[in-house]
């Protein structure tokens, strides 16, 4: 049952609803991060954050994107590190931002929203950007050497990003408002 919005009712039946809607997607990246842990910087998360910025608005879309990277960040296989933490926190934030910021209705050739995978190749640049000068001054090495060791996780994380958010942002978000019933904004 539907309930007004400019109800009582209606407003905590809407704010539930947003709560839901931000802990299935952070639950969904976090397992899809652990599923993918074999494959080097070929991750659902950064699109899934975008998609809550964009079905959510920019502070929800941030807010998932923080809360996947503090599990993600503290309970990582690789170990732990407080600077890094933050700074995947913070690049990841981005793409939460990024999405709620995001109005256009992506057009397409064969299925691919060119647009959206440039969108998702700067953003990922930018994060890996971020997060190889972290982790390189984080553990001693110089910075030219962090982001020269890391261009070829980089160029996998940009290219598979651009993918993901040229082919998947417009199914992914399509479904997601199917199934909690949004009503559709674009």
């Amino acid at each position: 049952m539907d309930y007004p919005s400019n109800t009582r009712l209606g407003r905590v039946v809407n704010k539930t609803r947003r709560i839901a809607l931000t802990a299935l997607l952070a639950s969904a990246a976090l397992a899809s991060n652990y599923l993918l842990i074999g494959t080097a910087n070929v991750k659902l998360m950064d699109l899934i954050v975008f998609t809550s910025g964009h079905l959510q608005g920019p502070a929800l879309g941030a807010l998932t994107g923080a809360l996947i990277w503090l599990v993600y960040g503290t309970l990582n296989p690789y170990g732990f590190s407080l600077p890094i933490l933050l700074a995947t926190m913070l690049g990841e934030t981005l793409y939460g931002l990024a999405g709620g910021l995001y109005k256009g209705t992506p057009s397409t050739i064969r299925g691919f929203s060119f647009g959206l995978g440039a969108v998702g190749l700067l953003l990922t640049f930018l994060y890996d950007l971020s997060t190889n000068v972290v982790s390189g001054l984080t553990a001693g090495i110089p910075v030219v050497v962090a982001l020269a060791t890391g261009a070829p996780f980089t160029l996998v994380h940009t290219v598979s990003n651009f993918l993901l958010f040229g082919f998947a942002f417009r199914p992914l978000n399509q479904s997601i408002r199917s199934v909690m019933n949004l009503e559709d904004q674009q």
